[in-house]
């Protein structure tokens, strides 16, 4: 049974990338199931392959989709540092043998897991997040402190997340990204959201707060610009 074959070598096989991370987040490498995988039909599959080109979609398509969400909490602090806290659940996902997620941040750090279910067991391992024996309907939460918030001079900041996405092998899939971001409204104002609202991307704004809500296939980078107050920042 293929479902025995060590772990490291079921991933060298089937290497799913499900990028759904922030900052120089690497992929995300998954397993994929072996008899559903080689009894589909290679050549719809090739025609209808995404190769990277970002698709917002006004409808969920038949299937599982990846549900990634992300919820990133800016402090008082990170204005000095730069240091953000990511709090993100990926949940909704495929059955397989093994699974990892990879960090790629420049700096990262407290990285750990949360909550877990649907499968055998889960670790952290170095900057990763390795899984086994994942079952139909699986979710798993993390946290860590990740140091992605820039100065760009004139009392400006930048936040870039991103690029979110779903790959296996050479073509990306439909992911639904629900992400939010919070900050101390009487240190921050938000000047910009890029990209803007569209159908597919829904995006609402309050006091302190940002939700963006989307789906979609392809790459997709999510770009802030926020401005000191009260002489804040550099």
């Amino acid at each position: 049974m293929l479902s025995a074959m060590p772990s490291r070598f079921l991933k060298s096989i089937y290497r799913a990338l499900l990028s759904s991370f922030l900052g120089l987040a690497s992929p995300v490498a998954q397993a994929q199931p072996a008899v559903d995988w080689f009894e589909d039909d290679a050549e719809a599959r090739a025609r209808a392959v995404n190769e990277g080109e970002l698709v917002f979609l006004e409808k969920a398509p038949a299937g599982r989709v990846l549900r990634t969400r992300n919820r990133l909490v800016l402090s008082p602090q990170s204005l000095a540092g730069g240091w953000v806290r990511l709090e993100q659940c990926q949940e909704n996902l495929d059955p397989v043998p093994a699974m990892e997620i990879v960090y790629l941040y420049d700096a990262m750090r407290r990285l750990r897991i949360d909550s877990l279910r649907g499968m055998e067991r889960a670790w952290v391992e170095d900057g990763s997040i390795q899984m086994a024996g994942v079952r139909e309907g699986a979710a798993i939460c993390v946290s860590a402190d990740v140091r992605i918030l820039h100065p760009g001079g004139d009392g400006r900041y930048e936040l870039r997340s991103g690029p979110f996405h779903r790959r296996f092998l050479d073509g990306y899939y439909p992911l639904h990204l629900d992400y939010r971001v919070t900050w101390p409204p009487g240190h921050l104002a938000l000047e910009s959201v890029e990209p803007r609202k569209q159908p597919g991307l829904a995006v609402e704004q309050g006091p302190g707060a940002l939700h963006i809500d989307a789906l979609f296939e392809g790459r997709l980078a999510i770009r802030l610009l926020f401005r000191a107050l009260k002489g804040e920042g550099p």
